[in-house]
């Protein structure tokens, strides 16, 4: 199992053989990978501290399994900006980023996306089931969290395109 957020305690869960798994089986290496995927679990407990995680679970209980799955997936690529957004502004406060540290994260978010999984598990792409977004929205929205350094551009519920 991979990482997770718990809200029920407000606790991040890292299963550490998902780190050898994401370096080795998907090739995002380096410490600036992990924290990517640190730093996205952690962007759950922002949201369940500003209510949106609650919000977005009312809506899915009253919602069918494709309008539900698009709510997880505006939720995790959320998280995801959130992410980038920690990391603008610890480079901002403490420059702690080296060269190649961005594409680590990135490689990270593109070996994570749905469809990426999805086509190394059963051959096939099936978007309406994807819960977390494609390998492509995942680094766009990590990459608009890191250029902004800004909250706000993490909105993806009003976003008209992920």
């Amino acid at each position: 199992m991979g990482p997770f957020y718990c809200p029920a305690d407000e606790r991040v869960y890292l299963d550490l053989a998902f780190f050898d798994e994401l370096s080795s089986r998907f090739g995002a290496q380096g410490e600036f990978a992990r924290a990517y995927v640190v730093a996205h679990e952690v962007g759950h407990h922002v949201q369940k501290l500003l209510g949106i995680s609650e919000r977005v679970h009312a809506a899915q209980m009253r919602s069918d399994d494709v309008r539900a799955n698009a709510l997880s997936v505006r939720l995790e690529l959320q998280a995801d900006c959130l992410a980038g957004v920690w990391a603008a502004r610890t480079q901002a406060q403490k420059h702690v980023l080296e060269t190649g540290d961005v594409e680590s994260a990135l490689s990270a978010a593109s070996a994570v996306g749905d469809d990426r999984l999805q086509k190394a598990a059963r051959g096939t792409v099936q978007p309406e089931t994807f819960t977390h977004g494609s390998s492509a929205q995942r680094m766009q929205w990590f990459k608009r969290g890191l250029d902004s350094g800004a909250l706000k551009s993490c909105d993806t519920f009003s976003s008209q395109s992920l």
